[in-house]
């Protein structure tokens, strides 16, 4: 026969594991929020959800850093997929207002776009940082990597400071915090659905693919002369 001490140690047992179990799903719950969609983890909904050109299109941004391995691997296939698009989706990358590696991407980005290099350099970049492991958060390193690529750096550093560019960084800074960026890649199908990839670029690509789709829908929906009647 059990001694008391020993039921009462047994239950006290119980009661523990009960506990862990609870605060277990409870965790669960939390770490994996369902979307309407009925996504998990990988497909959040943003709350609020942010305003979107009402333009008929389907716009889809990718937050990046310049100095994000997983956005370096990424952009290939992702370059890919946007010259698949039909003409109502539309891409926009947003470099986010953290430094990666040392690297503030959001000035860089701007200032070769306002120049018409952004193209042409942006897997470049990528590359130098992640592959190469130049050190672009250097501001000497940066520009002697930018005059082999035949960027005046003397004009960069004059675009760099004009206000057209200053007020695309405010923005882009803005931007992390309205939606709530954390990590990247992060992208965010019409302001309303933010994916991450935590299942690998597959899943990813399907998560986009599918939250275009419902968005499509929906923005046809709301302009219906029905919906527009209401």
């Amino acid at each position: 026969m059990l001694s008391a001490k020993w039921v009462n140690g047994i239950k006290s047992l119980f009661f523990m594991a009960s506990v862990a179990t609870s605060i277990g799903f409870a965790a669960t719950a939390f770490a994996q929020p369902q979307s309407p969609s009925g996504s998990t983890r990988d497909v959040l909904t943003l709350n609020p959800p942010q305003v979107v050109e009402n333009d008929g299109k389907v716009e889809v941004l990718e937050f990046f850093g310049y100095g994000c391995i997983h956005c370096a691997n990424l952009e290939p296939r992702l370059e890919a997929w946007s010259k698949k698009q039909p003409a109502d989706v539309k891409l926009k990358r947003v470099p986010v207002s953290f430094a990666i590696r040392g690297l503030d991407s959001i000035p860089l980005f701007y200032t070769l776009e306002a120049m018409g290099l952004q193209e042409k350099l942006h897997q470049k970049i990528f590359d130098a940082a992640n592959v190469e492991n130049v050190i672009l958060g250097n501001p000497a390193t940066l520009n002697s990597w930018l005059e082999k690529q035949g960027v005046d750096t003397k004009k960069f550093e004059e675009v760099q400071k004009s206000f057209s560019v200053q007020n695309k960084v405010a923005r882009a800074k803005k931007m992390t915090e309205d939606y709530k960026i954390q990590a990247t890649p992060t992208l965010i199908v019409n302001g309303r659905f933010s994916i991450q990839q935590t299942a690998g670029p597959d899943k990813l690509f399907a998560n986009i693919d599918r939250l275009i789709a419902e968005a499509r829908v929906a923005n046809k929906a709301s302009a219906s002369p029905a919906a527009t009647k209401k």
